[in-house]
């Protein structure tokens, strides 16, 4: 009885992550917190790998919209909003497994980086991007997105 509750649980926390991810409703710290901390970390350490610009994208893998990131890769899902340990993109970037290790060739992120990834799971994963077609955000726009985010 008691693993049918933390099912259900874990499942209605799942649904209401997805559910205000759809939503697209962002607080103003989320905005911020993505586009200074998360964005600047994918574009730098995963999207030469896992972008619709890469070359050849490695595992099937789009880290470069918010629809890639949480449809995830040929191995499944890589992140569990809500949830780090159970996020393979988590995972990866600790080095806890000498078989997923990411970036890859001993190019390990801080450790201020991982703390980075895991809070912003932990939060649900906040994300602004829309699932069009990625775009440079310059930091003007970025700046201008978050005082307009302030402003509701």
């Amino acid at each position: 009885m008691k693993l049918v509750k933390t099912c259900s649980i874990g499942a209605l926390l799942v649904f209401w992550a997805s559910f205000a991810l759809a939503d697209g409703a962002l607080s103003a710290d989320q905005l911020e917190f993505f586009e200074k901390k998360i964005r600047p970390l994918l574009a730098e350490h995963c999207y030469e790998c896992h972008s619709s610009t890469s070359k050849k994208v490695k595992g099937d893998l789009l880290l470069d919209t918010r629809e890639g990131t949480l449809k995830g890769g040929e191995n499944g899902v890589v992140i569990v909003p809500g949830d780090p340990d159970k996020s393979r993109l988590i995972k990866a970037v600790r080095y806890t497994d000498p078989d997923l290790q990411m970036p890859p060739k001993n190019k390990k992120l801080a450790d201020s980086q991982i703390a980075d990834l895991v809070a912003w799971v932990k939060m649900g994963v906040p994300d602004p991007r829309t699932n069009a077609a990625p775009a440079i955000v310059r930091n003007s726009d970025m700046e201008e997105q978050i005082r307009e985010a302030r402003k509701t």
